[in-house]
């Protein structure tokens, strides 16, 4: 096992204390410094960027040879940590307790240490990993959040006004759809200089704003939660199986729900992340597509086929079919019979 210690302030000294560690030199672009990893350690990048106010962001894209262990370590007080993992999974714990929390792809932990101790993340042997931490100095950022402090829930709002570090804080959670986007969008942007950076601190600041509406959300008990997290998405994934296995009697928006594990709130917001629809328009756009495919096959009659996607009106079968695809289902199948009489002739 590898093991290393760093300065946590600035970011530029963290990076110059990893390069210094790893025996390599650091690049400096616009305020942005970046390592890469030397082979001999393992592969990938480490970079920081300071924006103003005390804050920044570290992001590690990385694999290492060893397990990696590194140490956070001040004189005084240790900047609060908001990590997320999106790909692998590290372990993080405090240096004044022995307890390792293990941050899993997906999930997020926020962590202050008191003051004069610091944190360690673990880092596992050939996993990689992409891993990113907002620092926050409450001392410095304290400017820009005081006057909103009040409509923060009050266990958040504690935190950020321990400027001296008095308590240990802990959180651990899973992060949402929309942190996930916010999160791809800084792996992949491709901006570079002065609009990266304006891009980075913004995206920095949304992440800490979505942070609190998912901190806010986890407090609420089972089913009052209303955000979806990217882990949940298998139930997004069994509930279409069920949709599409049982359309001759297809389950309301509760009872679906419920069978998947989740909320109706969540449920919905799932279908529109991952297919821009609702339940039940993605259920419609299911029942269309199986209808449209059976008349091109032939087997069964326009009823037996309004039968089968759960749809006893008849009339209400050939409106929606029509809506979607310009003509009702017994002129579609008019249609499919000249189209093939030609193909003979």
């Amino acid at each position: 096992m590898n093991e290393i210690y760093v300065k946590s302030l600035p970011l530029k000294d963290v990076i110059a204390n990893l390069a210094e560690s790893f025996d390599t030199t650091y690049f400096n672009r616009c305020n942005e410094y970046r390592i890469n990893i030397p082979s001999k350690y393992g592969e990938g990048f480490i970079r920081g960027i300071n924006f103003l106010s005390g804050f920044g962001l570290i992001e590690y894209n990385c694999s290492f040879n060893e397990i990696l262990k590194i140490h956070f370590s001040v004189n005084n007080i240790h900047p609060l940590k908001f990590i997320y993992c999106s790909k692998g999974s590290v372990k993080h714990r405090f240096e004044e307790d022995e307890n390792l929390h293990t941050i899993d792809q997906f999930q997020n932990v926020i962590v202050a240490s008191t003051a004069k101790n610091g944190h360690i993340l673990l880092f596992p042997k050939n996993s990689p990993i992409h891993l990113n931490s907002l620092e926050i100095s409450r001392k410095e950022f304290k400017s820009k959040i005081d006057c909103d402090l009040n409509h923060v829930d009050s266990n958040l709002r504690k935190l950020f006004k321990d400027l001296n570090a008095r308590d240990l804080f802990f959180y651990h959670g899973n992060y949402s759809l929309i942190m996930s986007d916010c999160i791809d969008s800084i792996k992949g942007t491709k901006l570079d200089g002065f609009t990266r950076k304006l891009f980075l601190e913004g995206k920095s600041n949304e992440i800490l704003s979505i942070q609190i509406a998912d901190y806010e959300d986890d407090k609420k008990t089972e089913p009052k939660r209303q955000i979806l997290r990217k882990s949940e998405l298998a139930q997004i994934q069994n509930a279409v199986q069920i949709l599409k296995g049982e359309l001759e009697n297809p389950l309301t928006i509760k009872d679906l729900a419920s069978r998947v594990g989740t909320n109706p709130t969540k449920l919905q917001e799932g279908f529109r992340y991952v297919f821009g629809l609702t339940v039940n328009n993605y259920l419609n756009k299911i029942r269309l597509e199986y209808a449209k495919e059976q008349i091109m096959i032939g087997d069964l009659n326009i009823s037996e086929i309004a039968r089968n996607i759960g749809i006893a009106n008849k009339s209400y079968f050939s409106r929606l079919f029509k809506s979607t695809y310009h003509l009702n289902p017994k002129e579609f199948s008019l249609q499919i019979a000249k189209n093939a009489k030609k193909e003979i002739s």
